[in-house]
């Protein structure tokens, strides 16, 4: 209705300009009238925005297999495509290791994962207990890796497995060379429950 108003110091009425040109209209009957506009207005307000339920533990899982770890029986393995191996008789980390490793410990972080067992093992050429205390330089080697990028120390297992649960068998050179490598797990209870 108003698009001017004008008071012309009549005691009143106001002058307002509507649908048929200049009116007068008393001052009680303009405050009703924007009262009721303040009013309809007041109701015509959007109800609040009720927060969504996030499913915290589809996400990591999604954020999981998009790393590359794919679920097991005691948690989730990471399936790189260039595993994390040593030579023969080494627990130092190739430079693309490295890489690979500052990658997944910014993704498992970003996807609030933060703790890990890390396994290390080796092949069964020679002795036993060598093999145990060099797997586990190997998963100790990884997980100060995690802890550079990172990780809380008390958030990672490093446990050194030798040439006892072999990720494949020790039956020919290539199988023994795969088999001197370090298993990066989540366990199960890091996720959101």
């Amino acid at each position: 209705m108003a698009a001017a108003i004008n008071d012309k110091g009549r005691a009143g009425s106001v002058a307002v300009f509507g649908y048929n040109g200049l009116q007068q209209v008393p001052r009680a009957a303009l405050r009703v009238a924007v009262l009721l506009v303040a009013i309809l207005l007041g109701a015509c307000r959007t109800p609040p925005v009720k927060p969504v339920a996030v499913d915290r533990a589809a996400e990591q899982r999604a954020a999981l297999n998009a790393l590359g770890f794919a679920s097991g029986d005691d948690g989730w393995l990471l399936n790189l495509p260039d595993p994390i191996s040593f030579e023969l008789e080494q627990d130092t980390l190739k430079p693309s290791m490295r890489e690979s490793i500052a990658t997944t410990a910014a993704g498992l972080l970003k996807a609030n994962v933060h703790k890990l067992r890390i396994e290390g093992h080796t092949d069964n050429s020679g002795p036993r207990d060598y093999n145990v205390a060099l797997s586990q330089r190997r998963a100790a080697t990884v997980a100060r890796e995690f802890i550079a990028h990172g990780f809380a120390r008390g958030n990672v297992v490093d446990v050194g497995m030798g040439p006892d649960h072999p990720p494949y068998p020790n039956d020919t050179r290539e199988n023994r060379a795969a088999n001197r490598c370090v298993i990066i797990i989540v366990p199960a209870d890091a996720l959101a429950q």
